[in-house]
């Protein structure tokens, strides 16, 4: 019988290996499937002269909704408002386009955890062709608006028709909206918020896609991150070595993560930053990075992918709306170097903690050719584990570190967070 149950516990074992790998290689098709031709062809096509600029709920604006749902039909994609269509209609002929991806329902997985939602959004609507209050000039000609925002679009429409390879399922269900009459005050997701089509309570997070076709020397914004406690941590899944996070803290109500934010729900927005183009005529496709597009596309399906299969999501932290960027530099101010004839350190370190990112420490000092320089670790690099294993705060991260040095361990293992990229520092005490 013993022999029996080994056998039985082999072949499970093997099932669950035999999953995870199936999984990984649906997960690599997934992001191989995001193409820069394509993206370019939906760049092409919505920042166009015929959609006149593609102004709420006007013809160029209905042309625009008519065309994703047109590539959402094609993809196979189910329709996410109501009676399981595309199209959410509100005032002055103005459309949310709305698709859906459902939570994984099999007898195996958690009936919970599909009930819970993740928004992922992008608005579609840009000026027209301008008017005092909504271009910088000259006004009277069609503005584009390939970066702000037929870049987000086009993203993430690559993001849907990765979500179709392979026919992958994640534990949490996703809402894709493409949002009408952000421009004039986000009116398509106030709208959806007055009138949602999933629970605005079973909303777990939410993420927003504004001007992303900028990308420069690998730097992606992401706002939003001390909206939830942990979210700057699950969103560090960088895996391109020529891409990385900046974590701003500012938020400003300028866009649709805002209608999320002021509901409480954790929000994240990607952006490649502003330029002398935005909201002017000349925001066209000839400006725009695609290959840099295509980055952000793959960065995104990582990041819904890993909130959507996570045991848990952050938290709210309404602390968050008002963090500065002078609060940001006051709190990661580093210390002053160590002075001169200061015998040498163990380890070399000096960390503060974050109270938006509960279970790690910042580095607020690295001593210069001390065992943690040498290991590579710099100031505000952000400590996740120490040998292998999760510490609850600052003081439990120095008892962890003192008993290792007590122990005169040759090496202590530290899971470090720089820049959205997590990866491991090994450091060898004096």
């Amino acid at each position: 019988m013993r022999s029996a149950h080994r056998v039985v516990a082999m072949l499970a074992i093997l099932s669950l290996v035999s999953i995870a790998e199936g999984k990984e290689r649906a997960h690599l098709a997934a992001l191989q499937s995001i193409q820069a031709d394509e993206l370019l062809a939906h760049v092409e096509v919505l920042a166009d002269d015929a959609y006149e600029g593609r102004a709420s709920g006007s013809r160029g604006g209905r042309a625009a909704a008519a065309y994703l749902v047109g590539r959402l039909e094609e993809m196979g994609v189910a329709g996410g408002a109501a009676g399981g269509g595309y199209y959410q209609p509100f005032s002055r002929g103005r459309r949310n386009v709305l698709a859906q991806f459902p939570g994984d329902d099999s007898p195996d997985a958690d009936p919970n955890l599909s009930k819970e939602w993740i928004v992922v959004g992008a608005h579609y609507d840009h000026v027209g062709y301008g008017d005092s209050r909504t271009s910088f000039g000259p006004i009277g000609y069609i503005h584009n608006g390939a970066d702000d925002n037929a870049s987000g679009v086009a993203a993430l429409l690559e993001f849907c028709e990765a979500m179709t390879t392979g026919d992958l399922r994640f534990r949490r269900s996703v809402l894709v909206a493409f949002w009408d009459g952000e421009e004039v005050g986000m009116l398509g997701s106030q709208h959806w918020m007055r009138q949602p089509t999933v629970p605005v309570q079973d909303v777990r997070l939410s993420i927003n896609i504004d001007m992303v076709g900028r990308l420069r020397e690998g730097r992606i914004e992401l706002a939003g991150t001390r909206t939830g406690y942990g979210l700057r941590r699950l969103a560090s899944v960088v895996h391109d070595p020529e891409v990385w996070l900046d974590f701003t803290w500012v938020l400003e109500p300028n866009s649709d993560h805002w209608t999320f934010i002021s509901r409480g729900v954790p929000t994240l927005m990607l952006h490649t930053g502003l330029h002398d183009n935005y909201h002017r005529p000349s925001d066209d496709v000839e400006t725009l990075n695609i290959e840099g597009i295509r980055t952000v596309s793959r960065y995104l399906f990582d990041l819904v992918s890993t909130a959507a299969d996570a045991p848990a999501l952050p938290q709210p932290r309404r602390q968050g709306r008002t963090e500065s960027a002078s609060l940001q530099k006051s709190r990661e101010r580093l210390l002053p170097p160590l002075p001169e004839n200061t015998p040498p350190p163990r380890v070399g370190l000096a960390w503060r903690e974050d109270q938006a990112e509960p279970g790690s420490v910042f580095l607020t000092r690295v001593v210069a050719n001390s065992p943690a320089d040498t290991a590579g670790l710099q100031p505000l690099d952000r400590v996740l584990a120490i040998d292998g294993e999760a510490f609850t705060n600052s003081a439990d991260f120095e008892q962890r570190l003192q008993a290792s040095l007590a122990a005169d361990a040759e090496e202590i293992l530290l899971l470090v967070e720089r820049r959205g990229r997590v990866e491991p520092a090994i450091v060898r005490p004096n």
